[in-house]
């Protein structure tokens, strides 16, 4: 089975969100995130795209950065 890099980003945000001590609706209107976007993600009910995710990721104090991906033969 192949890993999915969305759900590791996902993973990550959400362990920094749930440490960070912050509401839902503070993550939104600090990161500038809509609220039903916030609170979506947070939920699990949508995935997060990479915009949403670069905001979420520097109010939460991550870094956002690409790896080179890996070509397998």
């Amino acid at each position: 089975m192949k890993s999915n890099p969305n759900n590791e980003l996902a993973g990550v945000i959400l362990a920094a969100f749930k440490a960070s001590g912050l509401s839902v609706k503070r993550l939104a209107v600090e990161s500038g995130v809509p609220y039903a976007s916030a609170h979506g993600f947070i939920a699990g009910q949508r995935d997060v795209a990479l915009g949403t995710a670069a905001r979420l990721c520097k109010t939460l104090g991550l870094q956002l950065t690409a790896r080179k991906a890996r070509i397998r033969k």
